[in-house]
């Protein structure tokens, strides 16, 4: 057997357990060290030959270079740092409710709640019309907008009632069924795909969409950037976010 403590005594005459690892220096240099150079440049100067006035306030003005630039990269850093808290905050309020996201044109109906949608509508538009779709592929509302004019279109569904631009639209409701109290029964809950088709300028066209999505919860990655967990297994940034709506 090999005797380990002979081992460790033969070691230790090199101190090699008690040695601890070199700091890593930095190759920059700080206000601090600057000053020192100049003090002992000051301090070692030939009596007979002193530095000239120009030299050395051009030195000082250095040094105030030097200090200015090291004071506004750590001004930089904090308010990089408190940016980052602050758009951390206001994510942080919004789970729970529901946001409208570009490139989303999807959205999940609870029941007792809206979903919000929004649109560019281009100038030349006409006839448009509103789809919905369910999961499972079939189109629950094939809804006539009417003229909608040139701008941002917005609308709100409640799986039956849906407004557009503040207006409420004529949907068929002799398909949905009633209650015992005679109130209708809205589309079921679940995943609804919104699409606005209609014609621009004489020809066909489908108008991006923008749906919304509910927050579950934020999440602020490696990268100290803030991401949105939607409802379904979405993700988002707030770069994404084009609305912050009110959940009913």
């Amino acid at each position: 057997m090999t005797d380990v403590s002979g081992v460790n005594s033969a070691l230790s005459q090199y101190d090699i357990g008690n040695k601890k690892p070199e700091e890593n220096k930095s190759n920059d240099l700080g206000k601090t060290e600057f000053l020192e150079l100049m003090i002992a440049k000051l301090n070692n100067q030939d009596p007979l030959k002193p530095q000239d006035d120009a030299q050395f306030i051009a030195e000082l003005a250095q040094f105030s270079t030097v200090e200015g630039i090291q004071n506004m990269s750590d001004g930089f850093a904090e308010l990089a740092t408190s940016y980052k808290s602050s758009q951390a905050l206001q994510a942080s309020a919004l789970v729970g409710g529901a946001v409208t996201i570009d490139g989303n044109d999807s959205s999940q109906l609870r029941y007792g709640e809206l979903v919000f949608g929004m649109a560019d509508v281009p100038a030349g538009a006409d006839e448009l019309y509103l789809q919905i779709e369910d999961e499972f592929g079939q189109i629950v509302e094939d809804v006539p907008l009417g003229y909608q004019g040139n701008g941002e279109l917005t609308f709100k569904w409640d799986g039956a009632n849906l407004e557009v631009n503040g207006e409420l639209m004529d949907i068929d409701y002799s398909k949905f069924e009633t209650d015992e109290n005679g109130n209708i029964i809205p589309h079921p809950a679940g995943e609804y795909t919104f699409r606005i088709q209609g014609s621009v300028l004489g020809q066909a066209q489908s108008l991006d969409v923008a749906m919304s999505q509910r927050v579950d919860s934020v999440t602020i990655l490696s990268s100290n950037d803030i991401q949105l967990n939607l409802a379904g297994g979405k993700t988002a940034t707030m770069a994404d976010v084009r609305q912050i709506n009110a959940v009913y």
